[in-house]
This record gives C-alpha cells, structure tokens and sequence, in this order.
C-alpha cells in the first residue's frame, strides 16, 4: 500500500472512532469510572463529581456538558511526536464533522513528519551508542594487546589483561545483541543469485524494492548510508540501490565513500531517488553511479536497469580477470601481483603484521625444452603452478613472475612459517612425475623466503621481492631443489645534519 493511501485509511480509521474527550482515555487506563470521594463521615462531600456514565460512548457525566479541550503540555509535546497530533483530535472532537475533519487532515501530515523526525534521531543515538561501544571495546583490546607485548609487564599484569579483554567481549555481545541490529541486515541463506544492497531511510520503500526484486534476486537492506559503506565492505554486493537523502550520510558521500575504498570501488551503484534536478543527475553519475533511476518507474525497468547492470559487471569482470590472469598457469601474471604486493605492505604496516615473500624458479627447465619441445616444458610449468595453488590458502597470492619463475605473497606469516610453506611446496615436487612422449620426467624448483616485519621504508615492495630473489639464487647456489631464506638488508641511513650529526646518527637504546 502507498504512503498516501496508508494515511488515509488511517485518518479514516481515527474518524470512525468519534469524538472522545480526555476523560474518556483517563478512565480506559484506570479501567472504569471515577469513585466518589467519602469522608470519614460516610458522607459524600459536596465537591465530589458525579461517577462516570460508562454507558455514554463520549464519557460524560450524567446531566454534564463535555469537558472542554485540554490545551496541549508543552513539556508532552517535547517529549512526544505526536503530541500535537493527539491534542488536535482533543480540540477537535467537539466541532462539526465536516470541520473535523479538516482540522485533522491539517494536523496529520504534521505529526507525521514529527514521528518521522523522532525516529531518525533515535535511531542516530542508536548509531552513536554502538560507534562509542565499538571503539571503547577497541581501546580495552588495545591496551590488553599492549601490556601483553613485554613479557615481564603481561606476568605481573595477568589479571588486568585478562578483565581488559573480558570487558571488551562483554561490549563486542553488546553490539552483537543490539535490538536494532536486523533492520540493518536482512540474513539471508547463501546462495547462487545476485545479490542486491537496497538503500532508504524509508520503511515504505525499502520494502516495495524487496517485493519486486525478492523473487530473482537476494536482497540485503540498510537504512542511510554509513549504514550501506558498513555493509558493502562486509558483504561486497553485485549492486546497490541507493537512495540520495538520507540521514547521517546521503547517498553522494556514501557513494564517495565506496569509490575511495580499494575493497568497494567496483561496486555498481543504481540511485534510485524522486528528484529529477539535472545537477544532482550529472554529480551522482561524475562521482562513479552507473545509473540514475527516477520515481516513480515501472517494476519492469527498474528489473530491466538492474539485469542490464549485472551484464556489464560480469563484463567488466570476465575482462580484469583476462587481464591479470596468467593464460598458461591460472595464476595471477606479473602486472595483478605488482599492484597485490602494494597493497599487501599498506595492510602489513597498518595492522604490524608480517608478510612474508616466495620466490620460486624451476629446475632443469631449458633440457625439458631441448630435447622435448616447448610444448612439454609449458606441461611442466603448469604443472608446478598446480602445486603451488593447491597450497595457497584463501588470503595468499600466487603469481607467474615470468619464464619458470614464480611469487607467492603469504600475510600474516612470519619468516619461518613461510619458510614451512616453501619446504612443502618443493618436497612435493620432489615427488611429481609427468610422462611426455613416452618419457617419464621429473620436475622440481628452488625456493627463496623473505619476510617484511615493521618496515617502514618507501620501497618496502620492492625491497622485499629483492630479498626473496636474492635468496633464491643462494638456494640454486647450493645445489637446486632447496629452500634458502634471508632477512631484508637494512635501509639506508640518512646522512646526519650539520652541528646535530652526533646526536642524529647514535643508535636508539
């Protein structure tokens, strides 16, 4: 049903009640009638008011005119939205029908709006009160993780890191538990249908977008849009559906906000808005929207805009991935890990995580080539690319780095678990056979091991690839079919200033 339509039925619904005086819903709570009041005497006293005459539908007193208005609290309609609206009905209910209903017609789009108004500032309290819950919850964590790094300080200070980190979980099953927490997401069972984040401050119309689109498509929902960049970095939805104003953050700065992230800058976004101005048309399609949909549209367009959307996503997909895919391994080519390795020492530094590099190169590839042809030496390129995917874990990296050789980028992996990784790699590669023309041939590789910890220098990407490849030659040097680490050299220093070279230059104790 339309929001204009719902309003009538219940301006409608309001009508048939009648006219009803204050009194009447004072004595509904108390469940009857007021009692006279007695003295002590037995008798009634004079001022007393007669008892109510429950069989009158106006609640008025026998033999009494009704009460008159109550004029509105300004201490209730502070407190109250819909106040207002419910001291226009008081004042009301003693005029004509047809003035009646005027006066409540004026009122109602009012105390709608006012309701409307209170909603939203509750719900940013809400929001706040989470936000706040959230970061004190991070503090907690923080300070427990930093009297825990000195392992003097965590001996002697247990129990205050343990009710630090208690503290922490009992606010995270806070936020966990919040009432509000499924009008932000609608939980779904996963499943093979595109999935589409709808974006309104409206009730209303988030639920007439899930309606249309429900049965071909699985529908999340948020209600503004900080709520919706939350959600699409979580989620990563195949489109968005986005209305332009909204509380906390319209849709243009949610929109920014998708775009300036590197996780949610592929995401296509459909504004879907009542406004027609050409301005705003034109800023939301320069900021990244792939299109514009005005209301009021047709269920048909609105589907035909969203499938036509899809197409070019898996487009754009099938394309990047062809670009950065590599054609004969299946792993990611040289230009897609350059960008990867970037990107993996900004986390690292970030979150002080390790990261560690691989560097792998194929053995005894050039007699394979000789004496087989290059058709069997790609075999045995594939085939040592097929080894190494099958160790990777979900957040690793593989890459053919060129020729026989191979990168492998492995977060959150100290130097000697990456170096357990590449002893496992080569060990099953001892072990691989592959028949070609009859032959029987082995294959094998040399593996180098390097690891970034707390770098803070420009060229750390580079610094660390450089270290993987150095020791990779010293394992080829050593006789092929090994695994050698090394550390990263240390940057260089800068030179110390003139009159402070002393100071400047002495190592930090």
């Amino acid at each position: 049903m339309d929001p204009p339509r719902r309003c009538a039925v219940r301006l409608d619904a309001l009508m048939a009640v009648g006219p009803r005086a204050p009194a009447d819903r004072a004595s509904a709570r108390r469940g009857g009638g007021r009692r006279p009041i007695v003295p002590p005497s037995g008798k009634p006293c004079r001022s007393a008011p007669p008892p109510l005459d429950l069989d009158d539908p106006n609640g008025r007193m026998p033999g009494t005119t009704p009460y008159p208005p109550r004029p509105p609290d300004v201490a209730d309609t502070a407190r109250d939205p819909l106040a207002p609206l419910l001291a226009a009905i008081d004042a009301a209910s003693t005029l004509p029908p047809e003035e009646r209903t005027r006066r409540l017609r004026e009122a109602l789009p009012t105390g709608l709006a006012d309701l409307a108004d209170a909603n939203r500032r509750l719900r940013e309290t809400t929001h706040r009160r989470d936000a706040l819950l959230a970061s004190a919850a991070a503090e907690l964590r923080a300070a427990a993780d930093l009297l825990a790094a000195d392992p003097a300080e965590a001996e002697a200070r247990r129990g205050d890191i343990s009710r630090l980190r208690r503290v922490a979980e009992d606010l995270d099953r806070t936020l966990r538990t919040t009432p509000d927490a499924p009008a932000k997401r609608r939980s779904r069972p996963t499943g093979t249908r595109p999935r589409l984040l709808v974006v309104d401050d409206e009730a209303d119309a988030r639920e007439v977008l899930t309606e249309v689109l429900e049965p071909e498509y699985e529908v999340m929902l948020a209600e503004d849009g900080e709520a919706a960049v939350d959600l699409a970095r979580e989620e990563h939805p195949d489109v968005v559906l986005m209305d332009l104003f909204m509380p906390r953050l319209d849709g243009l700065q949610a929109l920014e906000r998708l775009r300036s992230d590197a996780s949610t800058s592929d995401i296509p976004v459909i504004f879907v808005s009542g406004h027609g101005d050409d301005a705003v048309k034109v800023r939301s399609l320069d900021l990244g929207a792939v299109d514009y949909l005005q209301k009021p549209f047709s269920e048909r367009e609105l589907r035909a805009r969203v499938e036509r959307t899809l197409r070019l996503v898996r487009s754009h997909v099938a394309l990047r991935e062809l670009a950065q895919t590599d054609a004969l391994t299946g792993l990611a080519n040289l230009r897609a890990f350059r960008a990867r390795v970037e990107e993996e020492v900004k986390r690292a530094r970030r979150y002080h995580t390790p990261l560690t590099c691989v560097m792998a190169d194929m053995d005894q590839l050039k007699p394979i080539n000789d004496e087989l042809g290059h058709a069997a030496g790609d075999r045995a390129i594939a085939a040592v690319a097929a080894v190494i995917r099958e160790e990777l874990r979900e957040t690793d990296f593989g890459a053919r780095y060129g020729g026989d050789e191979f990168v492998i980028l492995l977060p959150h992996t100290a130097a000697e678990e990456g170096r357990v990784f590449a002893e496992r790699v080569c060990a099953r590669l001892r072990e691989l056979e592959l028949e070609i023309g009859g032959r029987r041939i082995h294959v094998g590789a040399s593996f180098g091991v390097a690891c970034l910890c707390d770098d803070l220098r420009e060229d750390a990407a580079e610094a660390l690839v450089g270290a993987a490849d150095t020791a990779l030659y010293a394992a080829k040097r050593e006789g092929r079919g090994r695994v050698a680490s090394t550390e990263l050299p240390e940057p260089p220093r800068l030179p110390p200033d003139v009159g402070t070279g002393a100071a400047q230059s002495a190592p930090a104790h």
